[in-house]
């Protein structure tokens, strides 16, 4: 109080720091809550993925076991591809980690094959992948080849189009047209017809695009998926090959002399030196220049043809050169793929996945992205256009919208809340500013810390919000009370004292019992602090936040708020014409000046600025509580329960027990969840189908499910992907198909279904009023839209029997032969496949030795939860991987038959290779660009066993043996993709649930597998998903919770100097249990860990409320004591009256506040919403039912304790 004014210039500039840290801080949809994971991706070309695992994957896996601080070591051998996935313990600095696998890569490399070289992925998370975006063609128009601008009509109006961008007009560029559109929309003149392949595309994506995108700030990655990657295919005949005596090595080494440049130093002419290089690469020469198939390379194409086919390979015995052309043929086409993206519907396409850099702002990166594209797309050829295929930054904006607007609506309830119980503005303000003060200050050490703004972080300032206020309430209040007093003493004649030293008396009653009480809300949160994995990453910001904002609120409660209330608590203050005129500057301050951001709401700005200084300057009379008509309502309200309560004590005890135990009942009709789904606004359809199937054929029923799903209203794009794209943190086979739906934003483009109503059946001019209120109609849900409804014969408004009807969902239009439907969302399905590797809910993971065994065991599982009663109606799906449903074909070397002819299996995997499987043998230099080429037999030799078997075989004699001599050609069943972990193979089932919780059909279906199901020795079975996190979880609060009760309980006694103290503000706790158990299951929520969260917040807010409460006890007991009026058991009751009736008022403030400032987070809507509103619904039941414990048994233990100690000083 002796330095005020150095108070309010620290708090000036800690205001200023706060708003600097809101307009810069990192802004992401959700924490980061992938592990610290390392992923080594290794190409083995065109091998088996049995081959992959046995020289690849297996030694990479078991060196990796041995990096520092590895948890899990995670392996997949694909077809020509491994990935190793190295899962870190918490905490571990991601680059640290990675400089350990490189370690472990510089000493494994000796024992891969030759010429495989492992690289690290990118130095990115599981949510990495916050954009991806597709190339499209279509008709374009000649005159106007980089597009023109479209302007949409207001309500749906005729679109104006522009030929450049029109000032202050959104407007939008479009480069190519639907494909049935023939005119030009600007001046009527015929467009033209795309002509650009998939090759081309992709060569735009790859040589284009990703390099340009990948300088970007904040992106690590950009990964190219679908289309195809040009390749120039050498196809030898092999009866050429004989008639000219030529072997396919000499073919092979012909090619690859014939693609080099060379330097020959330098030469000196005249006083000029001259570089010496000989021309040697496929296509060298000087391409024509300025059109459009130059912009795409095909000259260049065309001379690399020609070169190719002039390769001399020799002379015949007349010496005429025998060239490439004479033994093969030459021509363009698709390198072997294991990725393909589909658009819309509409067919084939080539897009890419920009991945963010670990650590940066999704927001930002996601802007520069965005900026870039916009300017490269002027860069691509005429018809060819990019479009947003997912975009992260919609669902981080409605994200932050939607916790940021419960927020900002908290404070001016909370706001309200104060200035109707004070009625006294200034007194309002003062006690409101701690909620923008604390708050500034918690962004400000978020901004330093490097802690994002999500909405974990920001809700664990939203639940603080009603909290934080108490502090400054109860010291208002207080001060009013000794302002009170202050006016009484001097009509009494006592001498007066200085306004300032009777706020610093009033601050310092209350002051220590505020800091207890804060500190064991803070303590409340320490079990948050010991989860670690998912559940951790996903509630630590949430603890972070919520303590800083108590801890902000602490601070400002007992430095600013004391000497704010020095200058605003007074009845003085200027004249009405004076709080007119600043009324009036105020308004026009605002009106005229610009206002940057709120520049669309000026005049509400410049009117509640205008209403703010009426309310605040003008002269303001401070009332007695005595005189409020508010306290005289809650006092009447109050005054018969305590009477009765206080007269029948040992029936208000016995209620209360039986309340308690009432909580048994919802208590055990909770289910269990790890987490509350993030409605993503985005959908992912991710079905499987059999393991064996070829890229054709998958990539026609990719085309047949994205019609299928593309048909429905609410779709606005869908983006398909098979297999994989070209990253390491994509491990998908070719069997997996991904789906991102991207749906409307817009309620218009969603089907209504009508809902019963309380006036449901009334006349039509009777149900009018009501049905403007809560009309009779409903958007559906996302989860609807997958799984269709039934409607009964009421909202049908038809006599259908009874039967209703169903409306079919997305999941009925694909019930496809061969496909196994999964539904989920972008973000959830990465973290989940990446951190466990399961992308359902619930998986099981089968590990032991044997793939076959493995196979039969996964199958075994999957049907016995689909025909068990005890899961099989809460079972939406069941699939096991099939670890043996590839097709294989077999070349099992004959040893004897070889050695005769003096081959060795090394030569037959030569051939097998090169002729058979194709072998890229060089890549030719075009400008930036490079491409293979590959040397193969024709396609009519590898296509069957009956083909391969004649497939010919040199010998060092310059014989041509068939290879069905040497080798027997078999057909097997084998390996699709071969997964281990910790080197031990493994196999899953994925298991999606309906109408159930997942803790609830877990334990089910373990006592299902438990009971059924026999192990051979050798192999476990373990349970994973999200079940896994919620067990991790619940082992984890189990420890934690009591010991930060023990915590609590000292803390307490500190404070209060009595166990009997301590246990009276306790049993706060189980009275407020009643109301969160019976609050959670009325609203059918399960427990979830954000459920956990809100009732750990629930029982420091108790301990909170039950310090304030015993406080004004004391106070009135003491008081009573003090003065000489506690004599007898009446005087006693009088005191505890005194302190529960007469001090009801800031008690049931600080209760209303944090009540009434937790329902903006209940009745929240929007992406973010369900995770708030199971966080708010604990805690604001508990916070009823605990306060009713708090004015009813408090009074009447405190009363008969003090009573029982009364008579025992008496005797």
């Amino acid at each position: 109080m002796a330095n005020r004014l150095l108070v309010l210039l620290l708090a000036a500039i800690t205001a200023v720091g706060g708003v600097y840290a809101a307009r810069h801080i990192t802004v992401d949809a959700l924490p980061d809550l992938s592990d610290v994971q390392v992923v080594v991706r290794t190409e083995f070309p065109g091998q088996a993925p049995g081959i992959v695992q046995d020289q690849v994957t297996y030694p990479l896996t078991t060196a990796m076991l041995a990096v520092p601080d590895a948890q899990v070591v995670r392996g997949y051998s694909m077809f020509g591809t491994s990935f190793v996935y190295i899962i870190f313990a918490d905490g571990t600095d991601l680059y640290w980690a990675r400089s350990r696998v490189l370690e472990q890569l510089s000493v494994v490399n000796a024992r891969l094959p030759e010429g495989v070289s492992p690289q690290l992925g990118p130095d990115a998370t599981a949510v990495g992948w916050v954009y991806q975006y597709v190339l499209t063609t279509g008709p374009w128009c000649p005159d106007h080849p980089d597009g023109l601008w479209r302007a949409d009509g207001a309500h749906g109006g005729e679109a104006e189009w522009f030929a450049e961008k029109p000032d202050g007009i959104e407007t939008k560029r479009v480069r190519v047209f639907d494909h049935d559109a023939e005119v030009c929309p600007l001046d009527g003149s015929p467009l033209a017809k795309p002509d650009v392949s998939l090759a081309e595309l992709r060569s735009l994506q790859d040589w284009y695009l990703r390099y340009e995108l990948t300088t970007v700030q904040g992106v690590s990655e950009v990964a190219a998926i679908g289309g195809f990657v040009k390749q120039y295919q050498v196809t030898v005949d092999p009866n050429r090959l004989l008639a000219y005596g030529l072997p396919l090595g000499k073919v092979r080494a012909a090619i690859q002399r014939s693609n080099r440049d060379v330097g020959g130093r330098v030469v000196e002419r005249g006083e000029t030196e001259f570089m010496v290089r000989g021309r040697g690469y496929l296509g060298t020469g000087d391409p024509t220049e300025g059109s459009a198939e130059d912009a795409l390379g095909r000259e260049q194409t065309d001379r690399v043809l020609e070169d190719l086919r002039s390769i001399s390979l020799g002379a015949n015995e007349d010496g005429a050169p025998i060239y490439l052309r004479d033994v093969a043929e030459v021509a363009i086409g698709p390198e072997i793929r294991r990725g393909v993206a589909e658009w819309d519907g509409e067919g084939e396409t080539a897009g890419g996945v920009v991945i963010m850099r670990f650590g940066e702002n999704a927001q930002a990166t996601i802007g520069r992205v965005r900026d870039r594209l916009f300017e490269l797309e002027e860069g691509l050829p005429p018809g060819v256009a990019v479009e947003v295929a997912y975009d992260r930054s919609d669902l981080i904006e409605r994200a932050i919208h939607t916790v940021t607007g419960t927020l900002t609506e908290e404070i001016l309830v909370v706001g309200c809340v104060i200035l109707i119980f004070l009625l006294h503005a200034r007194s309002a303000l003062v006690a409101a500013l701690v909620l923008p003060a604390g708050v500034l200050l918690t962004l400000g050490v978020m901004y330093a810390l490097g802690l994002n703004a999500n909405i974990m972080s920001l809700g664990g300032i939203a639940i603080s919000i009603g909290v934080m206020v108490d502090s400054s309430i109860v010291m208002v209040e207080n001060a009013h009370k000794h302002l009170e007093r202050e006016h009484h003493q001097r009509e009494a004649g006592e001498p007066p004292r200085s306004h300032a030293s009777v706020i610093a008396d009033a601050s310092a009653e209350v002051g220590p019992t505020l800091f207890f009480s804060l500190l064991i809300i803070m303590v409340s949160f320490l079990p948050i602090f010991v989860l670690d994995g998912q559940s951790g990453r996903l509630f630590k910001p949430l603890a972070y936040t919520k303590t800083f904002a108590m801890a902000a609120a602490a601070g400002v409660a007992v430095t600013l708020i004391p000497v704010v209330m020095v200058y605003t608590l007074r009845e003085g203050g200027p004249r009405k014409w004076v709080a007119a005129l600043c009324a009036v500057g105020t308004f026009g301050l605002f009106a005229f000046l610009p206002l940057g951001a709120l520049e669309d709401s000026r005049w509400l700005v410049a009117v509640g600025g205008a209403l703010a200084v009426l309310l605040l300057v003008p002269r303001q009379r401070i009332s007695n509580e005595d005189d409020n008509p508010i306290s005289r309502v809650i006092r009447a309200a109050y005054e018969p329960f305590f009477r009765f309560t206080m007269k029948h004590r040992a029936l208000t005890i016995l209620i209360a027990a039986l309340l308690m135990s009432s909580t048994l009942y919802p208590w055990s009709k909770l289910g269990s969840e790890f987490m509350p789904p993030l409605e993503e606004g985005d959908l992912l359809y991710m079905p499987t189908t059999d393991p064996g199937i070829s890229v054709s054929k998958a990539t026609e029923l990719l085309a047949q499910t994205d019609a299928l799903i593309a048909a429905f209203p609410e779709v606005e794009h869908v983006f398909g992907k098979i297999g994989r794209a070209e990253t390491a943190t994509d491990p998908a086979p070719v069997s997996m198909l991904e789906t991102t739906i991207t749906l409307h934003r817009d309620e218009v483009a969603w089907r209504k279904r009508p809902v019963e109503r309380f006036y449901s059946g009334w006349p039509g001019w009777l149900a009018w009023a009501p049905s403007k209120l809560l009309p009779p109609t409903r958007t559906i849900t996302p989860d609807e839209l997958i799984y269709g409804y039934e409607l009964t014969d009421a909202q049908l408004g038809v006599d259908r029997g009874g039967r209703g009807f169903r409306i079919p969902g997305m999941n009925d239009a694909l019930q496809i032969p061969g496909l196994s439907n999964a539904w989920t969302m972008p973000i959830r399905t990465r973290i989940d496949m990446l951190s466990t590797g399961i992308r359902t809910p619930v998986g099981v993971k089968i590990m032991g030795p044997d793939l076959t065994v493995l196979s039969d065991l996964a199958g075994e599982v999957a049907d016995l939860l689909k025909t068990d009663e005890r899961t099989r109606t809460t079972l939406a799906s069941a699939f096991p991987d099939k670890t043996v449903g590839g097709n294989y074909l077999d070349l099992d070397v004959d040893r004897e038959a070889i050695a005769r002819y003096g081959l060795s299996s090394g030569d037959l995997a030569d051939v097998v290779m090169t002729a058979v499987g194709g072998m890229n043998v060089t890549s030719t230099v075009e400008g930036l660009e490079r491409y293979p080429v590959s040397l193969r037999y024709p396609r009519e030799l590898r296509d069957d066993p009956e083909s391969l078997e004649k497939v010919l075989v040199a010998t060092p004699g310059g014989a041509q043996v068939p290879l069905g001599q040497l080798a027997k050609v078999v057909i097997r069943r084998g390996p699709p993709m071969i997964k281990s972990e910790d080197a031990r193979p493994t196999s899953w089932v994925y298991v999606d649930i309906k109408d159930t919780d997942i803790g609830t059909f877990v334990e089910a279906a373990q006592a299902v597998v438990a009971e059924r199901l026999e192990l051979p020795p050798g192999y476990t079975v373990r349970w994973s998903g999200q079940y896994e996190y919620m067990q991790d979880a619940r082992e984890r609060l189990q420890l934690a919770i009591p010991l930060a009760a023990v915590v609590i309980l000292l803390l307490l006694f500190v404070a209060t100097r009595s166990w009997l103290r301590v246990g009276i503000v306790l049993l706060a706790v189980p009275f407020s249990l009643i109301g969160a158990a019976w609050f959670t299951w009325f609203l059918g929520y399960d427990m979830s860990l954000a459920v956990w969260v809100g009732v750990i917040a629930l029982a420091g807010l108790d301990a909170e409320t039950g310090l304030v409460m015993l406080l004004y006890l004391d106070d009135s007991h003491e008081r009573f004591k003090r003065e000489g009026r506690l004599n007898t058991t009446d005087d006693l009751m009088h005191a505890v009256h005194d302190g529960a009736v007469q001090r009801i008022r800031p008690k049931t403030m600080t209760v209303m506040t944090t009540f009434i400032g937790l329902m903006p987070l209940l009745f929240a809507t929007g992406a973010g919403s369900d995770t708030m509103q199971r966080l708010a619904a604990p805690m604001i039941g508990g916070l009823a039912t605990s306060f009713v414990a708090e004015l009813l048994l408090y009074p009447v233990l405190f009363y008969s304790a003090k009573r029982i100690a009364m008579k025992r000083d008496a005797s």
